[in-house]
């Protein structure tokens, strides 16, 4: 539904816009690069307010903090992007630079069946369509949640938008997850100046930054074939240990308690993608390794 949205909203006051990009707005998103073999995270950070095609909008400032396998180096505060947002309590926009105007990003008071649309490629767009609504509380402040799906033949939710926090399992903009093969994804954390959200399928920190190089010199166990398609094989010590397996957004996708030294771990239900395995032995010791499946 692009602009089309905007003449309800547009003119809210300036007052009553503080959902969206409060002051101290903070995201930290996943940063998995599998072809590149690199694995880190993105900052996200309102950063300044300005004007763009007459309109008040906020600049988000995207870096990353990674670890790159190939060359076995880090990345530190490496500039990635800039986005520019407009945004109400009810709805916001993002700006499309190629079109030169803004795009219906979150429609936050919108109903089961409403649609609007959002870049695609190649100068196409599409449509997420609303599929439910709900509520969540976070440090005391009510937030509205819209469940939404891609508007194709029957639709599955792909994420749910929380009100400042954006997308969950995705990056900002989640058509470019899927389509752009954005490599920005899984949304760690959300803070600003009056509330503090961290995701609880995340184990490893807000700004975790997973240096299986280093832990790999004193870790005994080794990991085969990596990459690997249907399974994958652990060399462990003798005594029992429990194997847990994290995707890209950090959610937990398989745990499984062994004895055995060279135990056979099967993914074949598993879709494509980087994923860290955690092994933890009987004593507490904890080691990680990152495996690919192709």
């Amino acid at each position: 539904m692009r602009l089309l949205l905007l003449p309800l909203v547009l003119f809210t006051s300036l007052a009553s816009a503080q959902s969206w990009c409060p002051p101290g707005a903070t995201w930290t998103f996943g940063y998995n690069d599998v072809l590149g073999g690199v694995i880190g995270h993105a900052r996200v950070d309102y950063t300044a307010d300005t004007l763009l095609a007459g309109l008040p909008a906020q600049r988000l400032e995207v870096r990353v903090n990674a670890y790159s396998y190939p060359t076995q180096s880090y990345w530190t505060e490496y500039y990635f992007d800039t986005h520019f947002t407009s945004g109400t309590n009810d709805v916001v926009q993002i700006w499309n630079a190629s079109e030169q105007e803004f795009d219906t990003l979150y429609w936050f008071n919108a109903v089961p069946g409403d649609r609007w649309s959002v870049p695609w490629s190649y100068g196409t767009v599409a449509d997420f369509i609303v599929l439910d609504t709900l509520s969540t509380t976070i440090d005391g402040l009510d937030l509205r949640q819209v469940v939404v799906g891609l508007d194709v033949p029957s639709p599955q939710p792909i994420d749910t938008l929380t009100e400042r926090l954006g997308f969950r399992t995705t990056f900002i903009n989640a058509v470019s997850q899927f389509i752009l093969d954005q490599p920005i994804s899984g949304l760690r954390c959300y803070q600003d100046n009056d509330i503090q959200w961290n995701n609880p399928t995340w184990s490893f920190g807000c700004a975790s930054i997973l240096s299986v190089h280093n832990q790999r010199s004193a870790d005994p166990s080794q990991l085969h074939p990596n990459p690997g398609t249907t399974h994958f094989t652990l060399s462990l010590q003798p005594g029992p240990h429990t194997i847990s397996l994290f995707d890209a957004t950090g959610r937990m996708v398989l745990e499984q308690r062994t004895a055995e030294e060279r135990p056979v771990i099967g993914t074949e239900r598993l879709p494509s993608g980087m994923y860290t395995v955690r092994v933890v032995n009987r004593n507490g010791t904890v080691h990680h390794h990152q495996w690919i499946k192709s």
